[in-house]
């Protein structure tokens, strides 16, 4: 999935599916409900989420991996 931000909300996306939110936090409930239905048939899903190069300063880009990618697994545990 791609992570992104048009400068108010966060943005994560992949061929079927958008979800929007202004908060980190919000974005991963957000994909927990969204893959509820998964989520029944199996016990854990991880999700890889790629941030949009665009979206991160040139400067930033060499340390980008390191701290702009997300790993999340759902079920959230918090």
């Amino acid at each position: 999935m791609i992570l992104d931000h048009d400068g108010d909300n966060w943005i994560l996306s992949d061929d079927t599916l958008v979800i929007r939110a202004r908060e980190i936090d919000e974005l991963d409930r957000k994909l927990e409900k969204e893959l509820h239905g998964e989520l029944q048939h199996e016990k854990k899903i991880h999700v890889y989420m790629r941030t949009n190069n665009d979206i991160i300063p040139e400067w930033m880009r060499p340390y980008m991996n390191h701290y702009f990618n997300r790993y999340l697994e759902l079920p959230l545990q918090y």
